[in-house]
């Protein structure tokens, strides 16, 4: 019987079976026929095998790293323009918050003109009243 890579179907494994039992013994061909994979040599991975496997897989790496490269670059430029536009909105805010306040600082500026302007009036009625008061009392006195 010569060797074939195709896996053997029962008879074939019973007539190899027979013929190793005449050569050397049944245990010696019962642990021989233990020794074949039973779906035959074929079903193991060559080296091969293995080395178009592991192609496959550096492609396949590769062009994941590719994809995750495109979306890295991607989500930089999107959080690149949100950044700018935020740095723009910020900007438009504090402008807007300056000119508030300065507007403010002015409105206080003139309240505080205002009122010391009102304190000094009122010191000099007050100082006015005194006067009225002790000169009435001096001369009805």
């Amino acid at each position: 019987m010569a060797f074939t890579q195709q896996p053997f179907n029962q008879q074939q494994r019973a007539e190899i079976y027979a013929e190793l039992a005449d050569k050397i013994s049944p245990q010696g061909a019962e642990f021989l026929m233990a020794q074949a994979p039973p779906g035959g040599w074929e079903q193991f991975a060559t080296k091969a095998d293995l080395i178009e496997v592991v192609a496959e897989m550096t492609a396949r790496f590769a062009s994941i790293e590719i994809r995750m490269e495109q979306g890295f670059a991607e989500m930089n430029s999107r959080f690149a323009e949100m950044n700018a536009e935020m740095n723009s909105r910020f900007a438009e805010m504090n402008s807007e918050m300056n000119s508030r306040f300065a507007e403010m600082n002015l409105r206080f500026a003139k309240l505080t003109e205002q009122r010391s302007r009102d304190i000094w009036a009122f010191t000099a009625a007050m100082a006015v009243m005194v006067i009225t008061v002790v000169v009435s009392v001096f001369l009805a006195g």
